[in-house]
């Protein structure tokens, strides 16, 4: 299995909305779960005032809280796991 790639923003913008609040609830997600996690620090998600940003495989969220992100987080995990083992 291919890890998710995570893009937290960490650019002022998105710092002060924030950001450290995002890496903070990824330290603490489920270690068995961070395995499976490639994170990253960006400094620009284009999208500033919308922030704190995050980009995961690819697709930007914007005003991201901690349990949405690891909402988000569970939900992609579960598709790949699902597309493994279908059942």
């Amino acid at each position: 299995m291919k890890s998710l790639l995570v893009e937290v923003c960490i650019g002022t913008s998105c710092h002060l909305l924030g950001a450290q609040d995002l890496l903070q609830a990824i330290e603490e997600f489920v270690p068995e779960n961070q395995a499976k996690l490639d994170i990253r620090g960006v400094t620009c998600l284009k999208t500033c005032g919308r922030g704190p940003n995050v980009r995961i495989d690819g697709q930007v969220f914007t005003n991201v809280t901690p349990d949405y992100l690891i909402a988000v987080i569970q939900s992609y995990l579960l598709q790949e796991e699902e597309l493994l083992c279908p059942k």
